[in-house]
């Protein structure tokens, strides 16, 4: 017979009661005061399994995963909410538990049974994250019920399951063999799986060796930085109608440094996991944290409010931009300069930057920009060679540093007319841009620089973001106090333009490049005598 129907308005068809039924009955709590207590689920997770166990009313055995109404499911949290022992809890359950549809019973409910022969992956970038929950897991399987499973092995590495099943940690260094078979896959901090670090590849692989298969798939992940493209961010972007996608975000940005709005958000993002509901998070503890100077403001709110947040932290300090403002100034003629150019085609700005050697006071030359609600619009692209040519009359232009993507042609041009004056400097180098950060970032926070107030300017400054790029060498010598990662530049939205402040970064370097080679140097009064 079919499912039974609803009981309630909103209820619906899930394995999520039988597979929550065996956590609660064979799986333990695998670490702090309560270690080898039942694990009893709180109702966020037991929401969760409902969700991600979905079935489709008309089910019949044997259509295996078609029988669910989801493939997979990314849970987002904030820091220490429970994802990794929630994780490990789940492969108990893919590894020995009722997963598989097997028909409704007399009464219209649905009946499960295990896999015959389950592979599961713990997969993450580096050993420490697959650890995150192939540890707990460990403990779960050997130290609690399930510990007397004929044909249960769990060892370090591997853990053998009856019918010659397995679980195994998959890395993206070590990879995932194409076309395993595998069954069930967790996908530990999914927000820090990029192309970058391989783990993009890795999920990919992952994901088709599941579909292959009829298997599953979990992802954990806090809250990403948009402007890394992780897999987190794409699976939730994808809005696939398989995917469940379960994240909380916050209700409002607070102000970290108010306590009030600051305790009741903490209180919303952790939900059943806090203390004051009975879980296991202090948030006075957390709040503590979050305050604290030591830690960026973008990884604040990415890991303890769930809110995705572009960045490291600012790329300007706007009190002390402000301050740096110096709107009188006026480039005179002939003055000696280095100019900045960042350009876009269509949808971004195009911009203009010029930095006076004698001083580094930047100048914003001129933008172009789209009109907001005009959908047809291009750059003019003879205005802006117009302009350039303009003010290699007007002044003693030094050196200029372009961004070349989608002006390659003017950008030889005005190499041809400017020779041994016009330098290409593409910003997805992640060594160059990060010279060029910390050049800025130095004389910023020096108290160095100076500019021109203007409002486009300091509007695209306000919209940029640092963000970590890939971990420097560990050959490379280190200054102390130098960031971990290549520092870049990155918008805080895909709607806010950044190519003012970008031309003026640009320009800036290209004034400490021309100094450097000798641009300010005194020229020599030949000895007549």
């Amino acid at each position: 017979m079919p499912w039974r129907g609803p009981d309630e308005p909103g209820e619906f068809p899930s394995l999520g009661h039988a597979v929550a039924a065996f956590i609660e009955e064979n799986v333990i709590i695998p670490d702090g005061q309560r270690m080898g207590e039942p694990y009893i689920l709180t109702d966020e997770q037991y929401m969760h399994l409902l969700h991600a166990y979905r079935l489709v009313p008309n089910a019949r055995d044997g259509e295996g995963s078609d029988a669910f109404r989801y493939s997979g499911a990314l849970l987002v949290r904030p820091q220490k909410w429970g994802k990794d022992p929630f994780a490990a809890a789940i492969i108990c359950a893919e590894a020995l538990g009722p997963v598989r549809f097997a028909g409704w019973d007399g009464a219209g409910e649905p009946v499960g049974r295990p896999w015959a022969t389950p592979w599961i992956q713990c997969a993450g970038n580096a050993e420490e994250q697959t650890g995150n929950t192939f540890r707990p897991l460990l403990t779960m399987l050997r130290e609690g019920p399930l510990q007397h499973t004929p044909g249960l092995d769990p060892g370090e590495t591997r853990i053998n399951l009856p019918g010659n099943g397995r679980i195994e940690p998959v890395t993206s260094s070590s990879r995932a063999r194409q076309g395993a078979r595998v069954t069930f896959v967790s996908m530990t901090e999914s927000q820090l799986m990029t192309e970058t670090s391989g783990g993009l590849k890795l999920a990919r692989t992952l994901k088709r060796n599941l579909g292959g298969m009829d298997g599953r798939w979990i992802e954990i992940s806090n809250a990403w930085d948009p402007s890394e493209r992780s897999v987190a961010q794409r699976t939730y972007e994808a809005a696939d109608r398989y995917v469940h996608v379960d994240y909380r975000p916050p209700r409002r940005r607070v102000d970290l440094q108010n306590d009030a709005e600051l305790s009741a958000e903490l209180a919303y993002v952790y939900g059943d996991s806090a203390t004051e509901r009975g879980g296991w998070v202090r948030l006075s503890r957390i709040s503590k944290e979050v305050q604290n100077p030591a830690h960026s403001e973008g990884e604040v709110r990415r890991y303890y409010l769930n809110e995705v947040s572009v960045g490291s932290k600012d790329a300007v300090d706007m009190i002390l931009w402000d301050g740096q403002a110096r709107p009188g100034e006026r480039l005179r003629p002939r003055d000696k300069i280095a100019l900045g150019f960042h350009g876009s085609q269509n949808r971004d700005a195009t911009s203009l930057c010029a930095s006076r050697l004698s001083d580094g006071h930047i100048f914003h030359l001129r933008s172009w920009e789209r009109v907001p609600g005009e959908v047809e619009w291009t750059v003019p692209r003879e205005e802006v060679d117009q302009v350039v040519r303009d003010v290699f009359k007007a002044y003693e232009v030094e050196s200029f540093f372009c961004t070349p993507s989608g002006w390659q042609t003017e950008v030889n041009v005005w190499d041809g007319q400017y020779p041994k004056k016009v330098y290409e400097l593409w910003t997805n180098s992640e060594l160059r841009m990060d010279q060029l950060v910390e050049r800025f970032q130095t004389a910023h926070r020096g108290d160095e620089l100076t500019h021109d107030g203007t409002e486009i300017l300091t509007m695209h400054a306000a919209g940029a973001a640092l963000a970590n790029g890939k971990r420097r060498s560990t050959a490379e010598e280190r200054v102390p106090g130098q960031p971990e990662h290549y520092q870049r530049i990155v918008k805080k939205s895909h709607a806010q333009s950044i190519s003012a402040f970008m031309a003026a970064l640009l320009a800036y370097e290209a004034r400490g490049w021309a100094i450097e080679h000798g641009s300010l140097a005194k020229r020599k009064v030949p000895n007549l005598w």
